[in-house]
């Protein structure tokens, strides 16, 4: 009963603790809330919703325009009126009023296909600011992958130097104790508190480091600097395809090239729309009006008229100055370097890529090597930590094996981190998503 009652309280107390550690915070989940806080991704957003709106028929030209106009006019005058038969009209303050509405259509019913143009181009445009925005949540995305793995590297570098505490003050606790037995010197106890010191003050200052690394990634999440997370320290590689295929899908999907490809269809929309000033254009008016007039003084008392009109207008630019045959060579540059800036691009990223594969290959082999090099290290490190206890070796062969286990572990922290931020760049230069599609 009363060993019940005990952990009872004992759970009390502990589970207060529990409930407030901080929640994981994945990379994946990150990433998705960097993109949904960032404010220049909102506005890339908005200017989606812009150029969605701007992509109708209507702002294109090809629907016609209807009004309704509307007159009123009133006038009073001193009027006097002489006929050629001598008889004179006069009025003072005579009134004349004048009403006027209508119903009027506007349409260009040719333009030289320009209207057709333009449709294509605002589509184009819908998509460029489709893929301006993808462009902008990849860079983001990778810049959060790496800022996480980055804390991740230093917070498991940190964990290290704490093991590496920890067992420095147990050889000091060891040292301590031989000395009492005669065993060892006041000089081994004055080493081991030396190195026990050394550590500690690095991890002091690498403490420091994360917290502030930890606060500068809430500024990048856009959340309170303070706010709390646990990270997941663990090193996923995701499964790396081969370089053809990364190759491919660079030239597919890489929103930076998808971009590059829509400048280049934009310049030939250019050259089509200078083309389209060669041709006349035609335009349809076509109204309904209802007039009223009634004057005091004159030839009428009142007038009334009702009826459509109809009206066809032809313009044509027969001489400009030249300035539309300068407006097509000009396009037709505008694409040859459209054309040279996506071969460019893809040459630069296949480049990347090429090396950076090469990158991963080996550190991917280095990461294998380092932990074998960590497994004798710890054996060593261990064999080593005996054998002092037993008083078969010395202080300073202790100081070195667990030294050598520090950094072998030290080493491959350091290229399982390698290896994950060239994983990044390699996903990123090859426009393989690093957030989530919708």
């Amino acid at each position: 009963m009363i060993y019940c009652f005990r952990m009872a309280i004992f759970c009390l107390f502990i589970t207060p603790v529990f409930a407030q550690e901080a929640p994981i915070l994945s990379p994946e989940s990150a990433v998705k809330i960097g993109l949904e806080k960032n404010f220049g991704i909102q506005i890339l957003r908005n200017n989606e919703r812009i150029a969605q709106f701007n992509n109708t028929p209507g702002r294109a030209g090809l629907l016609p325009t209807l009004g309704v106009n509307s007159l009123a006019n009133y006038a009073s005058n001193n009027t006097e009126q002489k006929f050629f038969n001598g008889e004179t009209r006069s009025g003072i303050g005579a009134g004349n009023l004048s009403t006027r509405m209508g119903l009027e259509l506007n349409w260009t019913a040719f333009d030289g296909f320009n209207m057709f143009v333009e449709r294509d181009r605002l589509a184009l445009m819908e998509k460029m600011s489709r893929a301006e925005t993808t462009a902008q949540m990849q860079t983001f995305a990778a810049g959060i992958l790496a800022a996480y793995y980055r804390l991740v590297e230093l917070e498991r570098s940190t964990e290290n130097l704490r093991y590496a505490v920890t067992l420095d003050r147990d050889i000091l606790d060891l040292v301590k104790n031989k000395k009492k037995i005669g065993t060892a010197n006041g000089l081994e106890v004055l080493q081991s508190q030396t190195r026990l010191n050394s550590d500690s003050a690095r991890l002091v200052l690498l403490e420091n480091d994360i917290s502030r690394s930890r606060m500068n990634f809430n500024i990048l999440l856009n959340l309170d600097p303070t706010t709390p997370f646990t990270l997941d320290t663990r090193f996923q590689n995701a499964s790396m395809p081969s370089l053809e295929e990364l190759l491919l899908r660079t030239r597919q999907n890489h929103p930076d090239l998808l971009l590059t490809k829509l400048q280049k269809e934009q310049a030939a929309l250019r050259l089509e729309t200078v083309k389209s000033s060669f041709w006349p254009v035609v335009t349809l008016q076509a109204a309904y009006n209802v007039a009223f007039s009634r004057s005091e003084v004159g030839f009428l008392l009142s007038n009334r008229s009702n009826g459509p009109f109809v009206g066809l207008t032809l313009r044509y630019t027969i001489f400009d100055g030249q300035n539309r045959k300068n407006d097509q060579e000009i396009a037709l540059v505008q694409m040859e370097n459209a054309a040279l800036r996506e071969t460019d691009l893809v040459t630069i990223l296949e480049g990347r890529i090429k090396t950076k594969v090469s990158d991963y290959s080996a550190l991917s082999n280095l990461i294998n090597m380092e932990e074998e090099n960590l497994d004798a290290s710890r054996q060593q490190s261990a064999l080593a930590r005996e054998l002092y206890r037993l008083g078969k070796t010395t202080n300073f062969e202790v100081r070195e094996s667990i030294l050598q286990e520090i950094q072998a572990l030290d080493r491959v922290i350091n290229a399982q981190a390698r290896v994950k931020q060239v994983e990044i760049e390699i996903f990123n230069d090859a426009g393989i998503p690093l957030f989530p599609v919708q």
